[in-house]
């Protein structure tokens, strides 16, 4: 048997099967299709408390609240105020927020036992086209909000466990001493000096994007940078090169004040309002499109390999928690060969030494 359409606005019956199936215009309003099962009277009554959900939804002031019980947007202001998120650190928080969002965009009026695997499976395909490691980030929130759905008795499953995922290649890139000084030459030129200052500031200190924004004014003695790690709480104490010490004492502002701030508003950079400047930059540049801030924390560690900087001495710049880490970070290059070598024929030399 085909499609036979039904009185009850969106509700279909497909191959032995009730759907509720939104139009476009009903889905930007946050809604997804809903398999509905073969019992007719069931299908009926639930397709109608969705059209009566769209109904409330178009009626809806911006902002107001519209969470109905039992749907993905009401599990996760449940999760959000649970400790399981609120313990957190404050970055990963963040992190979880962005895809979050998007989920409360895309399924927030579906109700969280509607969810199947065959959805998620569907979701999962889709977000690859955005890259290996973005689709694996969001379908691992997808567990972790149907996890909580699970432990709170909101569902008897978890259909996001055990979905297969694609490993993505670990990500190698360091950005070259050229392509800092291109970028840097291009951000000036474009009345971004804040974004080249930020480069060089990332690039001297090994930390990540959310802590090189923050950087505020009383944390620079003259000589070096003071933080405490937003994703770990470790505090770190790294001296900056002279000339960059120079360049920032000659600005230096209130101790409160940021250190890094945005041309067009004056204030302290928002994360998302520094992605897109960077990117536009970058673009802008003709710099290659896989080149990211984040690589910068990855380059540090590489430079501070190469000059011969031991596992310790890395981990006390860039505050990795383990030795383990610092091997991911740190990628061999010809530098690290040659000092190698160089260390190698200066054992040669030594008195005793195989020949």
């Amino acid at each position: 048997m085909g499609t036979l359409k039904l009185t009850v606005p969106r509700l279909r019956f497909i191959a032995g099967r009730y759907f509720w199936r939104p139009t476009p215009a009903v889905r930007t309003l946050g809604f997804m299709a809903e398999a509905l099962g073969s019992d007719l009277p069931k299908a009926v009554e639930r397709a109608r408390q969705l059209n009566a959900d769209v109904e409330k939804e178009r009626k809806r002031e911006p902002g107001a609240p519209g969470l109905a019980p039992g749907t993905m947007a009401h599990l996760i202001a449940l999760y959000r105020k649970d400790p399981r998120f609120t313990r957190l650190a404050a970055s990963t928080q963040r992190s979880y927020e962005d895809v979050l969002r998007e989920i409360e965009r895309v399924a927030g009026r579906v109700a969280v036992k509607a969810i199947t695997r065959k959805d998620l499976a569907d979701t999962y395909r889709k977000l690859q086209s955005r890259g290996l490691a973005t689709a694996a980030s969001h379908m691992r929130i997808w567990r972790v909000i149907l996890g909580f759905a699970w432990d709170e008795g909101l569902r008897g499953d978890n259909p996001a466990k055990g979905l297969h995922l694609i490993t993505p290649d670990s990500r190698s890139r360091v950005w070259t001493p050229a392509e800092v000084a291109h970028f840097c030459a291009a951000a000036k030129a474009a009345d971004r000096p804040s974004l080249s200052l930020a480069v060089r500031l990332a690039l001297a200190i090994g930390q990540r994007q959310g802590d090189v924004l923050a950087l505020l004014w009383g944390q620079f003695d003259g000589r070096a940078v003071t933080l405490r790690q937003s994703k770990t709480g470790t505090r770190i104490m790294v001296p900056l090169p002279k000339e960059l010490a120079a360049e920032l004492s000659a600005a230096k502002g209130e101790p409160a004040d940021s250190i890094l701030r945005s041309e067009t508003t004056g204030k302290a950079w928002g994360r998302f309002h520094f992605r897109h400047e960077f990117a536009r930059i970058r673009d802008g540049a003709g710099l290659p499109k896989d080149l990211q801030f984040r690589d910068l924390r990855r380059t540090a560690a590489t430079e501070l390999g190469a000059a011969g900087a031991t596992d310790d001495e890395i981990r006390a710049v860039t505050g990795h928690l383990s030795r383990s880490v610092v091997a991911v970070y740190v990628r061999p290059d010809d530098r690290m060969a040659a000092n190698a070598i160089r260390k190698r024929e200066a054992g040669r030399g030594r008195k005793g030494a195989i020949r």
